[in-house]
């Protein structure tokens, strides 16, 4: 794993509307993170904390079934990624 300290960074999926404003926006922890991210085998990193990943609908169902309290609404594209927390 990559020498990330993960206590300063913090998680977000990001549905998007047509009009590119975050119109849906989640919280995810460091667990919640671990337990989604190999379903992304693109990566670059080992927290999703480098870039922001595209999230299909192809990977709704099994992002809920590891993390059961995401929504995904209709008509938004989502988004995945770590920022830096400020401390």
């Amino acid at each position: 794993m990559n020498d990330i300290d993960t206590e300063t960074l913090g998680w977000e999926l990001i549905g998007w509307d047509s009009d590119e404003q975050a119109a849906h926006v989640t919280d995810l922890t460091q667990a919640e993170i671990l337990s989604i991210r190999d379903l992304f085998p693109g990566r670059d990193d080992d927290f999703l904390e480098t870039a922001v990943y595209e999230v299909p609908p192809t990977l709704y169902s099994a992002m809920r079934s590891a993390i059961p309290h995401l929504e995904f609404r209709e008509g938004l594209e989502y988004q995945i990624g770590g920022f830096r927390l400020s401390v």
